[in-house]
């Protein structure tokens, strides 16, 4: 493994989880978490329906770019949100879809440092998501 990784703080989800352990919430106050950020809310019936009418394709590892018909409909979808011409955004060329924020944010860190120069410069804003952290120092070993 990268020694770099030693350097990184813990991840906020997991010390906000150490922090929380056994801690008792008033039940006459309502609490505000702030944790991960999982869906609070059921999953939609239709979504459940597409699940459930395309099982056999569960057993399939996707490719990394994912289906075109993925990328495309997130490509008129950015269209349609942002009222953007329909050829500004290439399914093929602008959409790569992902399991979430943070294999995005550790994605592109590494995709814009400029490993060529020897001390590359890496600015990152504070407080940050820490996964930005891990990423630059992967990027630039």
């Amino acid at each position: 493994m990268n020694p770099g990784l030693e350097n990184c703080h813990a991840y906020p989800f997991e010390k906000l989880t150490q922090l929380l352990e056994g801690v008792t919430i008033d039940p006459n106050k309502s609490a505000i978490s702030l944790a991960i950020g999982e869906p609070k809310h059921p999953t939609p019936e239709f979504i459940l329906d597409a699940l459930k009418s395309n099982i056999t394709g569960v057993a399939v590892y996707p490719t990394t770019r994912g289906i075109i018909e993925l990328r495309q409909a997130i490509a008129d979808w950015l269209c349609s949100r942002f009222n953007l011409p329909r050829t500004s955004i290439d399914a093929d060329k602008n959409v790569l879809p992902v399991n979430g924020t943070r294999e995005a944010l550790f994605a592109i860190a590494q995709t814009i440092i400029n490993k060529d120069k020897q001390t590359p410069i890496v600015i990152l804003p504070n407080p940050f998501y820490q996964i930005y952290e891990g990423a630059a120092l992967l990027a630039r070993s």
